[in-house]
């Protein structure tokens, strides 16, 4: 999985799908799907502590580090 912060200025210049294409092929991927823009894309796992912790810096409203509400998520479980 991989996701890529939105444009923030100063921390993301983001990526287009050409610059997504050669990321995901540079990592051995040989098949890909875009699910997202990048503003609102969060990667979060369970920390030790239980609790979620976001991988990546989402933005919404200009405030980075605030998530966007959307309708939807993809979620990935291991056992």
């Amino acid at each position: 999985m991989l996701v890529v912060d939105g444009r923030q200025p100063g921390y993301s210049e983001g990526v287009d799908r050409y610059e997504l294409v050669e990321m995901l092929l540079s990592f051995g991927a040989y098949q890909g799907i875009n699910m997202d823009g990048g503003g609102s894309s969060t990667l979060v796992i369970r920390g030790v502590d239980g609790l979620p912790r976001a991988l990546n810096r989402p933005i919404d409203n200009n405030t980075p580090g605030q998530e966007r509400e959307v309708a939807n998520h993809l979620g990935v479980f291991i056992k």
